[in-house]
């Protein structure tokens, strides 16, 4: 399946502009604050009002859809980087790369451990277990 179909935007449903103003507003996004334009200026650039872009951005499901693949593939392009970060931080003997690195590869497999508080219970633990296999129907 592809990417495009994961975020589930239609281009030819697309306004006029809209392709441009998405990729305005990633670029935005993902440029230090003091090197911004602003959404003013990328509106002014593109011929609309900032209010229309506003809306888009906010409201539109496809155009939100697509600036979101956007940023998807922007991000995709520096998996590299990621990769070798997380090794820099291995060879620095941090234990949370380690970590990382193992759940990638699919040694070190996700524990999800539930706990069950009842408020104002006065029932013991084995009581609620009993209660709760019998609700499983898996009876001690």
């Amino acid at each position: 399946m592809s990417a495009k179909h994961t975020f589930k935007f239609d281009e030819s449903r697309f306004k006029p502009k809209q392709r441009e103003a998405a990729i305005a507003l990633v670029e935005y996004e993902f440029t230090p604050k003091g090197e911004r334009k602003t959404k003013q200026q990328i509106a002014d650039e593109l011929g609309i009002t900032r209010m229309t872009l506003h809306l888009w951005d906010t409201k539109d499901e496809n155009f939100i859809a697509y600036k979101n693949y956007l940023a998807s593939q922007f991000m995709d392009s520096h998996l590299a980087y990621v990769y070798k970060r997380l090794l820099d931080s291995i060879e620095r003997g941090s234990v949370k790369g380690i970590e990382l690195y193992l759940k990638r590869i699919g040694d070190l497999a996700e524990q999800n451990e539930i706990t069950i508080r009842q408020e104002g219970s006065d029932q013991s633990f084995e009581e609620r277990k009993a209660e709760l296999l019998k609700r499983l129907g898996q009876e001690d």
